[in-house]
């Protein structure tokens, strides 16, 4: 998947797994969009609702220049262990990606189930924050910036509503450059000779010695 569309998916699979408990058992809350397609007409409870992200340049990570990658680009092979150059071009732009994630649910109890459970280090917890973008096998940042805001109201069927209301950042890039993928050297055409190498053909230099060790590497 391309740039955006990989931190979706991140993100909703790190708000995935939440339960709550029930006279019949634990019941796993489901995580939508906002605007799901296709449409969804009915909204069941409890729910965590995610709102398409806010994009921003993050001037304060810029930086300019070449650099090297050590980590997949979209459509490139992964390079392998023994691959000494990796990826080169330049550096990439930062964008922050601001996701608004809404918990509702219908019980009290339930929200400070899910409100205990998403403050634990592997959702969004105050500090520490990560996500994992498995196509591009990296682990980037992820802030929590705004919330947890709990807010209890009547809804239009006059029930009651309970939410808590989050932004987090997601710290991604994208690099619309051309990547070069550079090679190492293989081979070396020509006779490559020591100095301290002595024969009648090439006397030994009076200048200059120059040997290469282990030391010196």
């Amino acid at each position: 998947m391309p740039w955006i569309l990989n931190e979706d998916a991140a993100i909703m699979a790190k708000l995935s797994g939440v339960q709550v408990t029930t006279p019949s058992g634990p019941l796993e809350v489901p995580v939508r969009w906002k605007t799901p397609e296709p449409e969804s007409a009915t909204m069941t409870y409890p729910v965590i609702v995610v709102s398409k992200p806010r994009l921003s340049r993050a001037r304060d990570r810029e930086a300019r220049g070449w650099t090297r990658y050590d980590y997949i680009q979209e459509g490139r092979p992964m390079p392998g262990e023994d691959d000494l150059w990796m990826y080169y071009g330049e550096r990439p732009i930062p964008y922050n990606l601001d996701y608004q994630i809404t918990v509702m649910t219908r019980l009290q109890a339930h929200e400070t189930e899910i409100a205990a459970r998403l403050a634990r280090g592997d959702k969004i917890p105050e500090r520490g924050g990560f996500l994992e973008i498995e196509p591009l096998d990296v682990v980037v940042s992820l802030d929590l910036i705004g919330g947890p805001e709990f807010v209890d109201r009547i809804d239009r069927h006059e029930k009651r509503l309970f939410t808590i209301n989050y932004v987090v950042r997601v710290y991604t890039e994208l690099s619309p450059w051309e990547i070069q993928r550079y090679e190492a050297v293989q081979t070396v055409s020509g006779t490559i000779r020591d100095f301290d190498h002595k024969s009648p053909e090439r006397p030994m230099p009076t200048l200059a010695r120059w040997r290469t060790t282990a030391d010196d590497v």
